[in-house]
């Protein structure tokens, strides 16, 4: 069986940086693909049920933000089948889960990072985050389930509303016991805390390591020369983001 993304990352004692994007044309995924890169497909289902790559309706109709003119879903998933770059694969709502086990056949498990906002990591603190979507929290037991039919796929979840000050102040230990448990007993690979970036330490991400759970670090603001620790990185541009070949993809 293939190693996963999460364990060739682990066994590289290195960091690793993904490629984050809503823009999803052919352009951009020629791109990753001839840079050896990696691609970011967020994926929602329309009104005819139909899979298409981007936010949910909801999403737009609640944020305002105009739904980007990305390359239909499956010429996008038929062309990176072809391919071998690492894959996040970000599930927007719950109706797309058929779906998912479609792509993840099709593209591969062992090189999909598979995204969700787990219903069980949505906190009440800082709500200015940003909005809430009613249709993107799904439980986190789906990704459990996911992972014993594809074993060597990386899960992954996202906190939201978290205090901004979470990793600086020692009364929220708890709560990061509590998560870090939570995703242990789900057999979650990767994780999102959604907090300010400059907040994080290699403190934080030994937290989470410990337990061979690898955070998400959001690096294009931030200076990582100082991290000793493994994270998964993201970046919104495509030169910064890490050649696959480091993982021997």
């Amino acid at each position: 069986m293939e190693l996963s993304l999460a364990q060739r990352i682990l066994n590289s004692s290195k960091p690793f940086v993904l490629f984050h994007t809503y823009k999803v044309d052919k352009e951009s995924i020629y791109q990753a693909v001839k840079e050896n890169k990696s691609m970011d497909l967020d994926i929602a289902i329309d009104n005819e049920g139909k899979p298409f790559i981007g936010h949910t309706l909801e999403y737009y109709e609640i944020s305002g933000e105009v739904r980007p003119k990305n390359m239909p879903f499956y010429e996008t998933l038929n062309f990176l089948s072809k391919a071998h770059i690492p894959l996040i694969i970000d599930c927007k709502q719950v109706e797309t889960w058929p779906t998912l086990i479609k792509t993840l056949n099709q593209l591969g498990p062992h090189r999909c990072l598979v995204h969700i906002f787990a219903l069980e990591l949505k906190f009440n603190h800082n709500l200015e985050y940003d909005k809430n979507y009613p249709s993107e929290w799904i439980p986190i037991g789906n990704l459990k389930s996911l992972k014993e039919q594809f074993p060597n796929v990386t899960t992954t979840v996202s906190c939201k509303y978290l205090p901004p000050d979470v990793l600086l102040s020692s009364k929220y230990q708890a709560e990061l016991e509590s998560i870090k448990s939570i995703l242990n007993e789900n057999k979650v690979d990767t994780l999102c805390l959604n907090v300010p970036d400059e907040t994080m330490t290699d403190k934080t991400l030994e937290f989470f390591l410990s337990e061979n759970i690898i955070p998400h670090v959001n690096i294009d603001k931030i200076n990582i020369s100082s991290f000793k620790k493994t994270f998964v990185g993201e970046t919104n541009y495509l030169e910064v983001a890490s050649d696959c070949g480091a993982l021997s993809y």
